[in-house]
């Protein structure tokens, strides 16, 4: 068993985890600035307005920014959440490596990794 070749895979194996954690959590930014943009355009235009105050509009505009900022609370931790399980697979198949054991292949590991995150 050559040991470079085998870290060589953990690398490329680890880069493509970090490609899909940092994709998903672009993709969360991305969503979150939209959604602000969007409901901070219709409280500017007084979609928001209760009996034509504005004052009263605060209500509703609150309550639709709690409820925003509460499930991208909970996306972001269930995205921390699979970055903490990819790294455990890193640390994993390095102690394989340095027990002199062989890791399966870059294919194999991906097809794990999506069987794992479709449960």
């Amino acid at each position: 068993m050559d040991k470079d070749c085998e870290l060589q895979k953990i690398v490329a194996f680890n880069s493509y985890l970090e490609a899909n954690v940092e994709a998903q959590y672009t993709f969360l930014a991305g969503g979150l600035i939209g959604i602000l943009v969007l409901v901070l355009t219709l409280f500017y235009e007084g979609v928001f307005d209760v009996f034509g105050g504005r004052f009263l509009g605060l209500i509703p505009f609150a309550i639709v920014l709690i409820g925003v900022f509460y499930a991208f609370s909970r996306i972001l931790q269930f995205i921390k959440d699979q970055q903490t399980k990819y790294l455990s697979l890193v640390f994993d198949l390095i102690s394989k490596v340095e027990k002199g054991e062989t890791i399966p292949s870059l294919n194999e590991l991906k097809k794990k990794v999506d069987q794992k995150n479709q449960l």
